[in-house]
């Protein structure tokens, strides 16, 4: 509920008339608030339906639980502005600056995020605001800037979001049904258990997504990015690697999991790339780019991976048995086990640990790795550089660490390795 005492006269007199002009009292007035100057207020529950707030100046403003239905912020500043479990239905947002803007749980609803087309044309900023719960059904954000955005288990069903800019951004959970993604960026995004049945994807750049559990089946992928230098390799291969995403999106009812056994794919650049349970056993990748793709239950057993570059991978449930990766990067890649669920009750049945052991990884590098629970019995880690890794709860039978950099790093309790002078 909104409390005059909270702003100022002037502020409270204007709420007060557009309260009597929404209810066609006589001394009513529609709110003119365009191009004012009112940082920081507190309008939590204001009704103000219909009001004209174009180009003003509302940073830090609270507009928490208020009714803003119809109202027009066009070109506004909205930075740090609280808009939580308000109404914003068939708003008009247009080109305003919503960076850090909080809308949980508000109800966006055919609201319209297009950039402007007064002057210079302007995208709407919506960087890093949150929008986890909301409802944003048939909303028009054409090419927002919605980079690093929190959006879980919001609804954006028959929304618009061609060529947005979502990279980064945690849909997790979230419902796309029906809407527009074409040309979006989505290099990055957390689709994990998101419902994006018969959505276009018409050319979007789907770049190290990750989408454990999404439901993409109808979704129009026609042109989409999904690997940095796909067009450098093979028609085969290149044949291979689209078929494959087919068949992870679809959650395998098209296309077919990709074999890569004992290829030579030495050089290739396939960064951002999902081959999750890919089989590359036996496989030439030394002096492959990699970088933050996603090999989930990948086969890399006696592969040649020296001196690949695979840093913030994805690598959950791999095996690399006897590969050989000296003077590999894997920085900050993830190798901790794979959790196994039941596919109807979503319980977990067990798990699927990564499995290097008699691999050769010397000189490799290694720092801020997570190896919980991975398999490095007989592994070979001489000279590597394995600081702030986590090696604590690894299976490190028999392996050897002469040289290795372990300055900050996890280690088993009995394990008491010399540090690297």
């Amino acid at each position: 509920m909104f409390h005059a005492n909270a702003v100022d006269w002037q502020t409270a007199e204007l709420i007060r008339k557009h309260a009597s002009y929404l209810n066609s009292y006589p001394d009513g007035q529609r709110a003119d608030m365009r191009g004012g100057r009112f940082t920081g207020s507190l309008l939590n529950g204001v009704d103000l339906r219909r009001a004209l707030m174009s180009n003003a100046d509302f940073r830090g403003t609270q507009f928490a639980g208020a009714n803003l239905e119809k109202s027009v912020f066009t070109g506004s500043q909205l930075i740090a502005a609280d808009f939580s479990g308000a109404k914003l239905m068939h708003a008009d947002l247009r080109g305003c600056d919503m960076e850090r803007s909080k809308l949980s749980s508000a109800d966006l609803t055919d609201a319209d995020f297009r950039p402007t087309k007064i002057g210079a044309k302007q995208s709407t900023n919506l960087e890093n605001s949150d929008f986890d719960n909301a409802k944003v059904i048939r909303t028009n954000l054409t090419r927002a800037n919605m980079t690093g955005i929190s959006a879980r288990g919001s609804h954006f069903s028959g929304a618009v979001l061609e060529n947005a800019n979502l990279k980064g951004a945690d849909l997790t959970g979230a419902d796309f049904v029906d809407s527009n993604l074409r040309g979006a960026n989505l290099q990055d995004v957390n689709f994990a258990d998101a419902r994006l049945t018969n959505t276009d994807l018409t050319g979007a750049d789907l770049r190290s997504c990750h989408l454990d559990g999404a439901d993409m089946s109808g979704a129009d992928l026609t042109g989409c990015v999904i690997a940095t230098g796909l067009e450098t390799l093979g028609q085969e291969v290149q044949d291979l690697i689209v078929a494959h995403f087919a068949w992870i999106s679809s959650g395998g009812r098209k296309g077919a999991p990709a074999s890569f056994a004992g290829r030579d794919l030495s050089d290739a650049d396939l960064s951002g790339v999902d081959l999750s349970a890919a089989d590359f056993s036996g496989a030439n990748l030394s002096g492959a780019t990699l970088r933050r793709g996603s090999f989930r239950f990948a086969k890399f057993g006696n592969a040649n991976l020296t001196g690949a570059k695979m840093p913030r991978c994805d690598l959950r449930g791999a095996s690399f048995r006897g590969a050989k990766m000296a003077g590999i990067d894997l920085s900050a890649s993830n190798l901790v086990p794979m959790r196994l669920l039941d596919p109807r009750s979503g319980d977990e049945t067990g798990i699927w640990a990564s499995d290097l052991s008699g691999a050769d990884l010397t000189g490799a590098l290694l720092v801020r790795v997570d190896f919980s629970g991975a398999n490095l019995s007989g592994c070979k880690l001489d000279g590597a550089n394995l600081s702030y890794a986590q090696v604590a709860s690894a299976l490190i039978t028999d392996a050897s660490w002469d040289g290795a950099n372990l300055d900050k790093a996890v280690l088993p309790d009995e394990m008491k390795i010399p540090q690297a002078s």
